[in-house]
């Protein structure tokens, strides 16, 4: 009972996957899909037409041979020849017609499932699935799904062709040999049962592969893009990746070849069935022929419908495996479709108040899964409306953690977080985040134009050039991009200058790092996240942003992460992040005063500036 539970579930899903399946082909061109079924409907029967013909004309030969009478012959013969040329052209036509009608459905097809794929990548809101390495495993082979949907359409109207070509002649085949029809199509359920089996094979090597082929693609990339170039060059790190890439790629054509084997050798046993089935069934007919029991006629009908029988049986056998390992494919693509929110999204959303007291962290414990272990326990923090709190800690404290919290990329996995005593995870989630600018520590570089590079923090003001320039006034990157060849137009970018190579340009990190920050003041926000703000600046370009930062960060809820303590002076409150808790918190003075651990890391970086004879007893004095 389980097992027959179990079949009729496996049977479900398939009909929904073609259920879907059809339903995405409708959508995309439902034009270009009765189109194709009209045409299958057409090239079935054309055979089918060509070789009754071809009996009636030799019959027709034979009779008027007989008669030896030519004027008969020839008025019976050329209505017969002229509907076998319209055939004979029909059947012509029809081939270049179907290729043109699917590459166009190929084409709308592909549109419509590459939308699909990444307008629901676009709709998780939470970072938890690209964080996963499933996920991209699973995205990896749904993106190259497009064409399953029309590969199982142009099996199932192959299905469609084919049974008609076989329920047309099978009528005509009983009546020369039954029993040599039974055989043929007794003789189809071994390749049917061999290529439902190859096929399950093949899907489940690619499946398995899959992880490899990403890491060797990964390789790949490292060999070929401008990212790694510096350092792959550098330190001769070239014939580790090749090798590695090569030692790979060898890997998996080895599993490739060892089933193209296994499928070659199945393939020649069955072909050979075939033969040896189709000669035993021409030298019964011929022997029918011989012995009188059918005409020569009879035997040309054979002959043209006998290939086009067992074809048909054996078209049906492979399309219906072909079918099979495209759904198996194409259930990636469903998979991923149905992949759930990793955040709660609220039904009815609040609107997103004017933040007037402050953010409050409360009792907020987070870790991705209950295997992983606790990156934040019971965290108990405030950030004050307006001012500016600065978030310290060793390397894996999980101060990106909490900033991932508070940008609503994971929801806690206990507590709260509070804005102004409203739980975020109230607010409609983009809202919601329209308040936060941000510049992390590993900000995206695009391959785009300056202008656009910088008017993505706002992209309804992509074409604004006054507040995009005032941004990067702001950043103190205006006069660098001004000074580049096509000023704002030019693409920040080597790899994708296109032709013109003279359009594109790359910045140094800390030039980046000023593109960075000036797409963040593109943002109108209330709450400003500065992950290590000034990482890749130099001393006089840090020294320039800070001198007018506390006025940039003016009206604003600012969170600073930061290592440099020089930095962290400015902030109106300082948290110290250690242990999955937070340990310290208050002024900078303050804390100073509690000689507890923040005065230690402070003390540290500031001893590394210290000359040998000098102590920080001594500058602390002499400033004092």
């Amino acid at each position: 009972m389980e097992k027959l539970h179990a079949w009729l579930r496996v049977v479900r899903e398939l009909l929904q996957t073609i259920q879907i399946i059809f339903r995405l082909l409708w959508k995309s061109d439902r034009g270009g899909v009765m189109t194709l079924l009209v045409l299958e409907v057409v090239q079935a029967l054309v055979p089918v037409g060509a070789a009754w013909l071809s009996k009636v004309l030799f019959d027709t030969l034979v009779r008027g041979v007989q008669q030896q009478n030519t004027a008969t012959l020839l008025s019976s013969l050329l209505p017969l020849l002229a509907l076998q040329t319209l055939v004979v052209i029909a059947g012509q036509v029809i081939t270049p017609t179907n290729k043109y009608v699917n590459e166009q459905l190929s084409l709308k097809l592909t549109f419509t499932m590459k939308c699909s794929i990444y307008q629901k990548l676009n709709s998780l809101a939470g970072l938890a699935h690209f964080e996963d390495p499933r996920f991209h495993d699973m995205f990896q082979i749904a993106n190259t799904a497009h064409f399953m949907p029309k590969q199982t359409l142009s099996s199932f109207l192959s299905i469609m062709r084919s049974l008609l070509t076989f329920l047309s002649v099978v009528g005509i085949f009983f009546i020369l040999s039954p029993l040599l029809a039974l055989v043929i199509a007794i003789a189809t359920i071994p390749h049917l049962y061999i290529h439902l089996r190859l096929s399950k094979e093949h899907v489940q090597m690619r499946f398995e592969n899959n992880p490899k082929e990403r890491q060797a693609d990964y390789y790949g990339r490292i060999l070929s893009t401008p990212r790694y170039a510096k350092e792959v060059k550098l330190f001769q790190l070239g014939p580790f990746f090749l090798q590695s890439f090569l030692s790979l790629t060898k890997v998996l054509q080895l599993h490739e070849r060892k089933h193209q084997k296994r499928e070659w050798y199945w393939q020649l046993g069955l072909s050979a069935l075939a033969a040896l089935i189709s000669s035993g069934a021409f030298i019964v007919v011929v022997m029918q022929a011989f012995a009188r029991q059918i005409s020569i006629g009879d035997v040309a009908l054979y002959i043209g419908i006998a290939a086009s029988v067992q074809q048909s049986l054996l078209v049906i056998a492979f399309s219906i495996s072909q079918i099979n390992e495209y759904i198996l494919y194409f259930k990636r693509y469903n998979d991923l479709q149905a992949l759930p929110q990793t955040i709660s999204l609220h039904r009815t959303p609040q609107r997103v108040p004017i933040l007037k007291k402050g953010i409050t962290f409360q009792n907020v414990s987070f870790r991705y899964t209950s295997q992983h272990p606790w990156i934040l326990k019971d965290v108990n923090l405030f950030l004050p409306a307006h001012q500016c709190l600065a978030l310290v800690g060793l390397n894996g404290a999980g101060k990106s953690t909490l900033v991932k919290l508070l940008t609503r990329m994971y929801d806690p996995s206990a507590g709260e977080i509070l804005w102004d005593g409203i739980d975020i995870r109230e607010f409609d989630v983009d809202e919601y985040r329209g308040q936060i600018g941000a510049i992390f520590q590993d900000f995206s570089r695009y391959d785009l134009s300056a202008q656009e590079n910088i008017g993505l923090g706002n992209t309804t003001h992509m074409r604004n050039s006054d507040l995009i320039q005032n941004a990067a006034n702001k950043a103190g990157i205006h006069e660098r991009i001004m000074n580049l060849p096509q000023g704002y137009e030019s693409i920040l970018s080597l790899w994708m200058a296109g032709e013109n190579q003279d359009n594109g340009i790359d910045l140094s990190g800390g030039e980046w790092q000023k593109v960075a920050l000036a797409r963040m003041f593109m943002r109108s926000s209330s709450m400003l996240i500065l992950d290590e703000p000034t990482a890749a600046l130099d001393a006089e370009a840090e020294y320039e942003l800070y001198a007018h930062f506390q006025e940039l960060m003016r009206g604003h809820t600012s969170l600073l992460i930061t290592h440099r303590f020089s930095t962290v002076r400015m902030a109106d409150h300082v948290a110290v992040l250690d242990g999955s808790q937070i340990v310290e918190y208050g002024t900078h003075d303050n804390l100073l005063a509690l000689q507890g651990q923040y005065a230690r890391m402070y003390n540290m970086q500031a001893q590394s500036y210290l000359s040998d004879n000098e102590s920080l007893n001594d500058v602390v004095l002499s400033k004092s």
